[in-house]
C-alpha cells in the first residue's frame, strides 16, 4: 500500500534591517513599538480588541507595575498603544477570548481574567480573579475539553500542575479546576490523538487521554520526545495537526529550552497514540542551532500542505544570530518517492 511521507525542505530566513529574503519566501520587517518600559515580554497574542476588525497586538512583561498593553492598528508601521490593564500574575502564557460572551474579547493571564468594558481606547480592563494561588503560568490554550460547546482554559507550568478550568455561567465565580497531571516548564498542546472525539492534552513527553471525554478522567500515555536535560527538563513546543493526510492527528515537537535541541513530526501510526514514528527535521547547515522556541503549523506556500515554522531564541543562542526557519514539505516528491 502506498503511503504519503512527507519531507521537508528548510529554508533559513536571515535577520536583516529591512527584508528577509529567501527564494521563495518574502517578508518586510515593521516595528510595532520601539520604547517599550520594562524586559521579558511574554504575554503576547492577536485579537480583535478594539471591535474595529482588525488584529490588536496584546503583550505583557515584567515592568514595575506588571503592565498588559494592547496595541491598535492603524497601518504596518502605525500603532497605538493602550494600557489593557496592571498587576497581571504571569509574565508569559496569556490568551485573548470572549470570556463573558459580551461580544468584546478579554484577556487571561495566570489566575485573572480582564474584563473588556466595551471602551477599549479609553477605559481599562477591569481585572477579576478566578484563581488567587494561579500565579507564573507558561502555557495557556484555550480549548472545549469537556464538550459542552463553551471554551475551557488550560494552564501549566514547572510550578503548577498541568490543569484545566471550567468558565461559569457568571465569569466573575471562582472557575472550577480540573488537574490533568504533573507539570512541567512549557509543552502543551490540545487535540483528539486517539480519534475518539474528545480532546486530548499533550505535554513535551507525554499525553493524557481525555478518558470520560468530559475531562474528570486522565489516562498518561508516553510519547518518544523531549529532552530530559537543560535548564528546563521536557520543555518542549507542540502543534497537534494531521501532517501526512491519513486521517489521524500527529504531532509537531521542538524542545525549545536547550541549545541545539530537536524539531520533529511525530507520527500518529496506529491512529490511538500508542505507536510513534519521529520523523526528524533536516537541518540546512551543521551549526549548532538556538533553542527553537517557537512553533507556528500552517500552508506558508499556499500548497494544499502544512510547513513548519520556528525561530531561534536569543537567551539560548546558537552559533549565530538567531534565526527564523520555515520547513516546506516536499509534496509531490514525498509522493512519487515514498511507499
Amino acid at each position: 500500500m502506498n503511503r504519503f511521507v512527507p519531507q521537508f525542505l528548510v529554508v533559513a530566513l536571515f535577520t536583516l534591517p529591512a527584508i528577509a529574503v529567501s527564494s521563495e519566501y518574502h517578508f518586510k520587517h515593521h516595528f510595532i513599538d520601539t520604547d517599550l518600559p520594562g524586559i521579558n515580554y511574554g504575554l503576547t497574542d492577536l485579537a480583535d480588541i478594539g471591535h474595529d476588525g482588525h488584529l490588536a497586538f496584546i503583550i505583557g512583561g515584567k515592568d514595575k507595575d506588571k503592565t498588559i498593553y494592547w496595541f491598535e492598528y492603524q497601518g504596518p508601521d502605525n500603532w497605538v498603544r493602550h494600557v489593557l490593564g496592571t498587576n497581571q500574575p504571569s509574565d508569559v502564557g496569556g490568551k485573548a477570548l470572549d470570556v463573558d460572551g459580551d461580544g468584546w474579547i478579554d484577556f487571561v493571564a495566570g489566575g485573572v481574567w480582564y474584563r473588556n468594558t466595551g471602551k477599549p481606547k479609553t477605559e481599562q480592563f477591569e481585572r477579576i480573579v478566578f484563581d488567587k494561588d494561579l500565579t507564573a503560568v507558561h502555557d495557556l490554550v484555550i480549548a472545549d475539553i469537556d464538550g459542552d460547546g463553551r471554551p475551557d482554559v488550560v494552564t501549566m507550568s514547572d510550578k503548577q500542575t498541568l490543569r484545566w478550568y471550567k468558565i461559569p455561567k457568571d465569569p466573575r465565580d471562582p472557575w472550577e479546576r480540573h488537574d490533568v497531571g504533573p507539570g512541567v516548564h512549557a509543552g502543551v498542546a490540545v487535540g483528539d490523538i486517539n480519534g475518539d472525539g474528545h480532546l486530548d492534552v499533550v505535554r513535551s513527553n507525554v499525553w493524557f487521554e481525555n478518558a470520560d471525554g468530559k475531562g474528570t478522567k486522565w489516562i498518561e500515555h508516553p510519547i518518544p520526545f523531549g529532552n530530559p536535560n537543560g535548564p528546563y527538563p521536557l520543555a518542549t513546543r507542540c502543534v497537534v495537526a494531521d501532517i501526512n493526510k491519513d486521517g489521524k492527528n500527529d504531532l509537531v515537537m521542538t524542545e525549545n529550552e536547550i541549545r541545539a535541541g530537536k524539531i520533529a513530526w511525530l507520527e500518529n501510526v496506529d491512529g490511538k497514540g500508542l505507536e510513534w514514528k519521529v520523523h526528524p527535521l533536516p537541518p540546512s547547515d551543521t551549526d549548532p542551532r538556538g533553542a527553537y522556541h517557537s512553533l507556528a503549523v500552517a500552508d506558508f506556500n499556499k500548497t494544499g500542505n502544512l510547513d513548519i515554522f520556528t525561530v531561534e531564541m536569543e537567551a539560548i543562542p546558537g552559533k549565530r544570530q538567531p534565526r527564523w526557519f520555515i520547513w516546506e514539505m516536499w509534496t509531490a516528491r514525498a509522493r512519487s518517492s515514498n511507499t
